[in-house]
């Protein structure tokens, strides 16, 4: 995936996180096991397999394609 994409990947995983309610700490109190795994994706610097893409839409219990509507915030990560 290229960097543009992750960066806009991240970016709406952190709208979906935010719109929950979460603090990036309060991810593990719902069963991520890593935070700063987390960030690492919400900035776009890490690339993730589809195994991840799973377990974070349970994590938010939202759909996989949700991951992927255009975020709302065009603001730098």
């Amino acid at each position: 995936m290229s960097d543009e994409k992750l960066k806009r990947l991240g970016l709406r995983l952190r709208e979906i996180r935010k719109d929950k309610g979460w603090t990036l700490e309060e991810t593990e109190e719902h069963g991520w096991p890593s935070w700063r795994h987390l960030q690492k994706i919400e900035t776009g610097k890490k690339n993730i397999s589809i195994t991840t893409l799973w377990s974070i839409a349970e994590l938010y219990d939202i759909e996989i394609s949700d991951m992927f509507d255009q975020p709302k915030s065009s603001l730098p990560i």
